[in-house]
């Protein structure tokens, strides 16, 4: 063996060694929590706290300003503010580092290609909400004026489309406390019983629509392999991953063991290779070299180190990327780098056609990623 594979061998080396308490950690993060969450439920202490609704509400007065007659400005770009109250509130995943011992508990749910956001329904207006809490875009929907407060976890694609992948607040009814497998059902019934997608889509020009993303029980080895062998599973944009949700977890806001992330391509090295035979060959096609190279769990952590780097070089471009600027060859998912839509002053939009220039910039940035 050469000098330069020894050197390899130990970086990986100490990978593995970084991943092995990492697994160890996660696992014993999660019992953690659920107990937590099992205490809190008990608790009467815990009926007292304010929760998501009772702090939207507070924060009525001061979004007044934002939640006017939405008709007499449509012809000017609405104002870009920010909320400290979305601000940080969308529940993020870790690694799936290993296959849990409980996989039965939990449940998958295939993601798109897309901004991560959290949209705000009120009296019949739209808000969506990025992890920072800045507001990406909104407009007036056919929900009416008696639409009450309504909070969707969701995927804007470039589509025009909110994939709703978790619901906060339905109705003025909080669920945040709620257990997952709770909320993602009444996600779906009440999608279905008050006929939202249909009375969601707004007007013929710049339509935006309202869907729900599929769910899969791990429970059920043949919905998983159901999952994995559709391609495309998304027809106008791509697959980004996989997240794994725990069905007794909260809403947690930021980042939970609870809640795991896969690549597809990582599905028969972390949930079993007998999984390979099921998955469309497509997935397979898609593993990067250094994938092959690193491992899994490896390619994992040096992963996360270029994803740092990017978003650490991203801040210093909020005014949009550079042409021609290198930044290294980190395959991102690209609604990652569409979190970083730069917002153009207001006088830029002063004309009929500033939702269509807004969807022109989260495309640039796609085709740049």
């Amino acid at each position: 063996m050469t000098d330069s594979d020894d050197s390899v061998s130990r970086f990986t080396d100490l990978y593995k060694n970084k991943s092995r308490s990492q697994e160890q950690h996660q696992s014993e993060r999660r019992r953690t929590l659920l107990e937590e969450q099992k205490r809190l439920r008990r608790s009467e202490l815990d009926s007292t706290r304010p929760g998501l609704l009772e702090l939207i509400e507070a924060e009525t007065a001061t979004e007044s300003d934002c939640s006017g007659d939405f008709a007499e400005r449509r012809r000017y770009r609405p104002k870009v503010w920010f909320s400290k109250l979305y601000r940080d509130k969308a529940q993020l995943s870790e690694w799936m580092y290993e296959k849990p011992e409980d996989l039965d508990n939990w449940l998958l749910v295939p993601c798109p290609v897309g901004i991560r956001c959290l949209l705000v329904i009120r009296k019949g207006l739209a808000v969506a909400y990025g992890k920072n809490g800045r507001s990406i875009t909104r407009f007036s929907t056919r929900l009416g004026k008696k639409q009450r407060i309504t909070v969707l976890d969701c995927f804007m694609t470039k589509g025009r489309v909110f994939y709703a992948l978790d619901m906060l607040v339905y109705n003025e009814m909080d669920l945040v406390q709620c257990e997952c497998q709770f909320r993602f059902l009444w996600l779906r019934s009440k999608l279905e019983e008050d006929n939202l997608q249909k009375r969601f889509c707004t007007a013929t020009e710049n339509r935006w629509h309202l869907d729900v993303l599929p769910m899969f029980d791990c429970k059920d080895r043949s919905q998983i392999e159901q999952c994995l062998s559709k391609y495309p599973m998304f027809t106008e944009t791509g697959l980004d991953g996989l997240l794994f949700y725990h069905k007794e977890s909260n809403y947690i806001y930021g980042r939970t063991p609870l809640v795991t992330w896969l690549f597809p391509f990582m599905v028969p090295e972390v949930l079993g290779n007998e999984l390979s035979q099921a998955m469309h060959h497509q997935y397979l096609q898609q593993i990067p070299n250094d994938y092959q190279q690193l491992g899994c769990k490896a390619y994992m952590d040096e992963f996360d180190a270029k994803l740092a780097k990017k978003r650490s070089r991203r801040s210093g471009r909020i005014c949009g990327m550079e042409e021609g600027d290198d930044d290294g060859t980190c395959d991102l998912p690209i609604w990652e780098e569409m979190d970083a839509v730069p917002v153009p002053d207001d006088d830029q939009y002063e004309d009929e056609h500033w939702q269509r220039k807004e969807l022109d910039e989260i495309r640039r940035l796609e085709m740049e990623g």
